[in-house]
């Protein structure tokens, strides 16, 4: 039994980083099926970590300049933040997002120096995310089926609409994606399809498993309609258009690429004209109606109600506790009771920062995306390159670090990216 324990944690599994890639692998399994049991794991990989860091401490930390500076500047974000404690008047709450915000330096401590085992092998773990992803809504579609499904009087019927809302559907928007948010869920979805798509162009794989990645990818692209996020769909009529574009001018087989997506798109765009939130994404883009009535976008009124607030509190901001606060009393007094009743955030990250942590938190924070496009650009990286086109996306419309969902995919993957292997911007 001893000999069994001191194999298991053997001196030789610990120098390579054995224990902090099992546990990464589980982080990536966990955070797509339910960001909830992802805590954990985060726990057990940094204690890995320290103790493989303490067999290692004698090793010299070989890290890019940019690395270092990218990694100064989310613990520098994280310390402003906590110094917003200081003038917040809601401690709890402030305390409370503080540490719901962990992820933004434990993810960068654990992988800005990960191991061997996680530098090596960390292409294994972006595939994984995304086979979690499509396998987390294949079970999404496949409950949605079974709650669609009835069986009464031995007469089958199928529908897909909830008795109690029946202007709710089992294979849409939130009733589809379950535990998690739409936009969440919409922004895994949007990174496994350009992982898949990446993984389809390494040619060094067999063909039936590049095959398999593409038509993953594709299956996961569609998938990004019935999610009915719009900033997903969004961001997916845009990037993938471009991304085949990239591809096409370096392919030799111009034609038969240009035909893929010429039919692919003749083919998908009439189906996402029929979603009701595409219809009120194209209303609100080019102020016309294409199919229904849609209403007006709550969001101006609280990005303009944000700005108010922010040009008051310009320096500091409000404090990490008081921002919903503030925005509950604006809502009020410009008589908009039932935004003050659903106490509304900014559905913006970068307001929402503004808000928080004035200026000075706002400039911190946009020097990790400065610092972060110069590592897409100046490493080739292209899925890094997506990453960030997709966060900053998802960041103009929704509050995406004030969940665990959002800190700890932001948080991951601008630092796991940094190690994928570079080929020319693929994954080889």
């Amino acid at each position: 039994m001893c000999s069994f324990i001191d194999k298991i944690f053997s001196k030789e599994l610990l120098n390579q980083g054995y224990y902090s890639f099992l546990f990464a692998f589980l982080s990536v399994v966990v955070m797509p099926i339910h960001v909830q049991y992802l805590p954990p794991f985060m726990i057990m990989w940094c204690l890995s970590w320290i103790v493989e860091n303490l067999l290692r401490r004698n090793e010299k930390w070989n890290l890019k300049i940019t690395y270092k500076v990218l990694f100064f500047l989310f613990i520098s974000y994280y310390a402003w933040q906590a110094v917003g404690l200081l003038y917040t008047y809601d401690i709890k709450m402030g305390f409370s997002n503080l540490f719901g915000r962990l992820s933004l330096i434990m993810f960068p401590l654990v992988l800005i120096f990960p191991g061997e085992m996680i530098i090596n092998k960390a292409r294994i773990l972006i595939r994984t995310f995304a086979v979690s992803t499509f396998l987390y809504m294949f079970f999404c579609f496949g409950y949605a089926l079974c709650r669609s499904i009835d069986l009464s009087n031995g007469i089958l019927t199928f529908n897909p609409h909830l008795i109690e809302y029946p202007w709710l559907n089992y294979f849409y928007s939130a009733e589809l994606t379950l535990a998690q948010h739409p936009s969440y869920i919409s922004m895994y979805v949007l990174l496994s399809v350009f992982i898949c798509f990446e993984s389809w162009f390494d040619h060094s794989s067999k063909i039936r498993q590049r095959l398999l990645w593409l038509i993953s990818g594709t299956l996961l692209l569609l998938m990004q309609y019935f999610i009915s996020s719009r900033a997903g769909i969004l961001a997916s009529l845009i990037l993938v258009p471009l991304y085949f574009l990239f591809k096409v001018k370096k392919s030799r087989k111009n034609w038969i690429t240009w035909s893929v997506i010429i039919v692919v798109f003749i083919c998908v765009i009439p189906l996402l004209l029929k979603n009701a939130r595409v219809d009120s994404l194209f209303d609100e883009v080019f102020n016309r109606q294409v199919g229904h009535e849609s209403q007006k976008d709550p969001r101006f009124l609280i990005w303009k109600s944000t700005l108010k607030i922010s040009q008051e509190n310009f320096l500091f901001g409000v404090g990490i506790g008081d921002s919903r606060t503030e925005l509950v009393k604006e809502f009020k007094q410009i008589g908009e009771e039932k935004m003050a009743n659903e106490r509304f955030n900014a559905h913006n990250q970068f307001l929402e920062v503004l808000l928080e942590s004035g200026i000075i938190g706002l400039l911190i924070f946009l020097g990790i995306f400065g610092y972060m496009i110069s590592i897409a650009f100046s490493e080739k990286n292209q899925l890094y390159g997506l990453f960030i086109i997709i966060i900053f996306g998802f960041f103009m419309f929704e509050t995406i670090l004030y969940r665990l969902a959002g800190v700890s995919f932001f948080s991951l993957f601008s630092f796991l990216l940094l190690h994928i292997p570079k080929n020319n911007a693929e994954i080889n």
